[in-house]
């Protein structure tokens, strides 16, 4: 089963075109070590099914500055994280980011930066395949989430203010066993909103 490179799953005439409009941005590249389930999961989803080429994570920010955070209902005790979602092989990022944004939270959101982009390089054992992660800044109304899928399993929100996006990137790095991967996976994207956000 042929594995897809980091090229075909980016589109450099989309990213030229996502930065000039919503830049500046930035690109950083992390190797992930992860647990087989994990792998497997995204091995799925990019590999046999091909059904992602990455995904949108979207820092969605209120007029209070604070910024929405979210917790899955099989994540475990106050691990919190910015919402995420795929995006499909046929679909340009921004209507992915407003596709997933109204699904996990109700809102119409007004995409205001691209942030930047995580490359990643996730290994199992032997196995490894490239994925990709566009960083969106976000704004919305003063309304509160409501999940419009019931099969994202999120069972909290809550506002945070910028500086403590920096936190929630530690705790994703702290986590041990099983997770440790996901965490690591999950982190970095927090970081570069703390940065852009002036944190």
């Amino acid at each position: 089963m042929k594995v897809p490179r980091l090229s075909e799953l980016i589109d450099e005439t989309e990213v030229t075109w996502l930065m000039s409009r919503y830049g500046p941005s930035h690109r950083v590249y992390i190797p992930v070590a992860m647990s087989e389930s994990d792998f497997d999961y995204w091995w799925q989803k990019l590999v046999q099914q091909r059904d992602r080429r990455g995904e949108v994570v979207l820092a969605i920010q209120r007029a209070d500055g604070n910024v929405l955070l979210h917790t899955k209902s099989f994540y475990p005790a106050d691990i919190y994280r910015l919402p995420t979602g795929g995006v499909y092989p046929w679909e340009k990022v921004l209507t992915g980011a407003m596709r997933e944004a109204k699904e996990e939270t109700g809102f119409d959101v007004c995409i205001v930066r691209m942030v930047g982009m995580v490359t990643y390089t996730f290994h199992n054992g032997e196995r490894c395949m490239p994925f990709v992660s566009y960083v969106l800044l976000a704004r919305s109304g003063d309304v509160l989430p409501a999940v419009v899928d019931s099969e994202e399993n999120i069972s909290d929100f809550r506002f945070v203010p910028p500086e403590q996006l920096r936190h929630t990137a530690q705790t994703l790095r702290q986590l041990s066993g099983r997770m440790a991967g996901w965490g690591a996976f999950r982190a970095p994207p927090h970081e570069m909103v703390a940065s852009a956000l002036g944190v």
